[in-house]
């Protein structure tokens, strides 16, 4: 540990050096700005239609086709978005990492922009026939390429920005950022299925979210010339011998060690998303809770509750150190679970919305898994690694999980609650690793006196 220091001060001896790795607030604060804002508007663009998976299935697909079919290409289409991701986190990850976080931003906020955009304007089935959903296609390919590099990139963008005694809960923010952008898209579905009948919907009002996410997503580029290179990418290809960084663990953590820790970090992390935000409502509606209205109103309240979760959890991280509270997160995860099953099963409906609330504030801990695993991989490699295993494990993740819980629910009620337990005993463990073992860097820092461990090869 004395050796990093030692050369994070002569680095910053050299002027050009010092100046790239100051820990100048008012830039970083800059840098989370568009963060937030660019991750928000990314993850509108790509959610939006999966809310209204109904009107696009009926405006791209032949009205003869029935219901059961409609459905199973509407299915497909969507699902290429996920499918997609993987091959976005590559391509777009490793241009990142070759040549500089800015540039792979620019090239993904871009791709989301436009084609966005375009969806605004293309025909439907009724106007050109089969060339519709093909068209429909190739852009929801486009737009998986774009998200599956743009989530990670934000974070990584982030982090390598961050103060050292704000890592957690910048790299937090950066989260509760996506997590806006995903109660933006609930919440524009829900008031526009709301307030224009069915006719009006096909007609145009599938065409609105595109031009409010293509529109805003260029605005966003009016911030870019405040955005700015990473000062650890930039000193990485100033001095490839000495990186002077928390973040740079090169040195002290084996691959193995890396991979399986991120591969752990980004099940936790899909689950929680996929469960708390898209199956859990309706698995409750299917044995408890038969109320139409819940499906949409937990989201909201989850997601709303879940960016105050995220926020807090990156503020106590900072202070306490990220595997203390990670443990704290997953207790107060399984404790939730079983409090709101308990009070379901004895027939109760007064408080289940904030009962869920609680349940998503509960899963803000996801952050956490972020600031953690951005950090156990050098910096030429950082970005393509946090992006293809997230974005693998999250689609390998998306094609299973929703089968598996609709099967296990309908035979054990309780079956999604036993999961969240499964999920969270996960996150204790790893917790309780990085609290307790020296088998991983400087994965948070905090005061003077916050723990540092050094690896064992």
């Amino acid at each position: 540990m004395e050796n990093i220091i030692r050369t994070r001060d002569a680095a910053l001896n050299k002027g050009d050096i010092a100046e790239l790795l100051c820990d100048d607030s008012k830039v970083a604060r800059n840098q989370i700005i568009f963060i937030c804002l660019s991750y928000a508007l990314a993850a509108f663009d790509f959610i939006i239609y999966l809310k209204l998976a109904p009107t696009i299935g009926t405006v791209f697909f032949p009205a003869t086709d029935s219901a059961l079919l409609i459905q199973l290409k509407l299915i497909g289409l969507v699902s290429v978005g996920f499918l997609s991701r993987p091959l976005g986190a590559l391509l777009i990850g490793r241009y990142g990492d070759k040549r500089g976080r800015k540039p792979a931003l620019m090239l993904s906020v871009s791709f989301l922009s436009i084609t966005t955009f375009l969806v605004a304007f293309l025909p439907t089935y009724a106007q050109i026939g089969v060339v519709a959903p093909i068209l429909f296609l190739v852009i929801r390919i486009l737009q998986g390429i774009a998200f599956g590099a743009h989530a990670p990139l934000s974070w990584v963008f982030i982090a390598e920005h961050a103060p050292k005694d704000r890592l957690v809960t910048y790299c937090s923010l950066a989260v509760a950022g996506g997590i806006f952008g995903s109660m933006l898209a609930v919440t524009c579905a829900k008031v526009l299925t709301g307030t224009l009948d069915s006719g009006a919907m096909l007609s145009y009002g599938w065409r609105i979210p595109a031009l409010i996410g293509g529109l805003f997503g260029g605005l966003s580029f009016l911030i870019w010339p405040h955005v700015k290179e990473t000062p650890i990418f930039t000193n990485a290809n100033h001095n490839q011998s000495a990186n002077p960084s928390t973040l740079e663990t090169q040195p002290f953590v084996t691959r193995s060690s890396a991979l399986m820790l991120s591969i752990v970090l980004s099940f936790v992390r899909a689950s929680l998303i996929m469960v708390i935000m898209l199956l859990l409502p309706k698995l409750i509606a299917l044995k408890f809770y038969n109320d139409p209205s819940f499906l949409i109103n937990a989201s909201l309240v989850a997601l709303v509750m879940q960016i105050l979760g995220c926020v807090i959890y990156g503020i106590l991280a900072d202070k306490m150190g990220t595997g203390k509270v990670f443990m704290l997160g997953s207790m107060a995860l399984i404790v939730q679970i079983w409090v709101l099953y308990a009070y379901l099963s004895n027939g109760h409906e007064l408080y289940i919305l904030p009962m869920y609330g609680l349940l998503g504030f509960c899963t803000g801990m996801i952050g956490l898994c972020t600031a953690i695993f951005v950090q156990v991989f050098p910096t030429e490699v950082r970005l393509t690694a946090v992006s293809v295993v997230y974005n693998v494990i999250s689609a390998l993740l998306g094609a299973v999980l929703p089968f598996l819980l609709f099967y296990a629910t309908r035979r054990i009620g309780v079956a999604p609650a036993l999961y969240l337990t499964f999920i969270g005993m996960i996150s204790f463990i790893v917790g309780f690793h990085l609290y307790h073992r020296e088998t991983f860097g400087e994965l948070y820092t905090g005061s003077s006196n916050t723990k540092k461990y050094s690896l064992k090869r």
